[in-house]
């Protein structure tokens, strides 16, 4: 313990001397920098300095004309009201557009065209109802799952926001429908196309809808354009009508079984198609047949059945446009807005179709007649021989 007492006494008047030297000493700036200590602590960080950030609001944005942010949504939910919108459609009729049944699109071999399918729709599931609190009486009205969804129509990725729709297009798809019951029974599935071929650079019809239908006789088959005299308002102030004023068909006997596929894949769809492409680049062919009567047209070899053409020897094929067919049917009746005209066309033989160009009005008056007094009419009989 002493031992202890006296080495902590020396200890301490050695560094009370070494002390009491330092403060003698006069000031002298070292020669060369102190060595740093082994190890050195930071020195404790301040507290953070709480600082006033400015918050931007949308009142703060402003755009050229001085306009707020609150301001321009303020206008642009004015002028459109989506949920307006949405409510609205659910009191709309649906228009029956064409292709009818559901609309889903079957491309066919050659990626040009589809039918546009019959599948059945599936029924719309009921919402789920909370259950209330307290019974209420029983409603007099229809129950709520009766009503259109509120939603905006959508068909391949348009949006067709609602409107007033013109009476006129009712009218004209009624008509065509009444028309082509009184011939035969229309299948379900319309022809129609994946891309409209407008697109494609093929001649516009009137609206973007180019389809065509199959209406089945007791012995035929009828394959008929659908759109050609849908309504349209023209440009440049002409007059509204409906669009080029004609519906084109052409009929096979023998035909009236066969399967939509392979109607598709047909001849006989192939020259209707291109023949309503006429009738679509002329705006219709109304004034010429006034003028001419009956007219020829070539035909490509896809077009006519096989075995009509030889190549290199008799080719081209060719048809005739309008052909006498009975009276009560040469029009739809009740078009809302112009006259509207029902034209067969009748595939020909290419020396028949050389006749009619050489020879000219007269000649092709005679195979008209010809056609007519052997009972082939306008008719499209792949098995017949030629007239010439």
């Amino acid at each position: 313990m002493l031992k202890r007492l006296l080495s902590r006494d020396t200890k301490e008047k050695v560094a009370q001397r070494a002390k009491d030297a330092l403060d003698a000493a006069p000031a002298v700036a070292p020669a060369s920098p102190a060595p740093e200590p082994a190890l050195q602590l930071a020195p404790a960080a301040p507290p953070p300095v709480a600082r006033r950030a400015k918050s931007m609001r949308d009142s703060d944005i402003k755009d050229e004309f001085g306009r707020s942010a609150e301001q321009l949504a303020a206008e642009a939910a004015k002028d459109f009201d989506i949920m307006g919108l949405a409510a609205r459609v659910a009191d709309m009729d649906e228009r029956p557009d064409r292709p009818r049944k559901s609309e889903t699109v079957a491309t066919s071999s050659n990626g040009e065209f589809g039918v546009i399918g019959a599948t059945p729709a599936k029924p719309a599931e009921p919402a789920p109802v909370a259950p209330a609190p307290a019974p209420v009486a029983a409603p007099t009205s229809a129950p709520a799952s009766d009503s259109k969804a509120k939603r905006l129509r959508v068909r391949d990725g348009h949006i067709a926001l609602p409107g007033s729709k013109p009476k006129a297009i009712d009218a004209t798809l009624a008509a065509r429908d009444a028309y082509w019951d009184k011939v035969g029974r229309t299948d379900p599935d319309y022809f129609g196309y994946p891309v409209c071929p407008e697109l494609k650079g093929a001649p516009a019809w009137p609206t973007q809808t180019q389809a065509f239908r199959i209406v089945r006789t007791e012995n035929s088959l009828i394959i008929a354009s659908d759109g050609l005299s849908d309504p349209f308002a023209p440009f440049r102030g002409e007059t509204i009508a409906n669009g080029y004023g004609m519906e084109m068909y052409i009929e096979i006997p023998g035909w009236q079984s066969m399967d939509a596929d392979l109607v598709r894949d047909s001849w006989a769809f192939k020259s209707i198609e291109q023949l309503a492409r006429v009738c679509a680049f002329q705006k219709g062919l109304g004034d010429l047949l006034d003028e001419h009567g009956v007219m020829s047209v070539d035909l490509p070899t896809p077009c006519v059945p096989n075995g009509w053409v030889v190549s290199g020897y008799a080719e081209p094929a060719g048809a005739l446009i309008d052909l006498p067919i009975p009276s009560g049917l040469a029009q739809i009746a009740d078009m809302p807005l112009s006259r509207v005209r029902v034209v067969p066309i009748t595939l020909i033989f290419p020396e028949e179709l050389e006749d009619c160009v050489v020879g000219g009005p007269s000649e092709r008056k005679a195979l008209v007649n010809d056609l007519m007094t052997t009972g082939q009419g306008h008719k499209t009989d792949p098995k017949r021989s030629s007239l010439r």
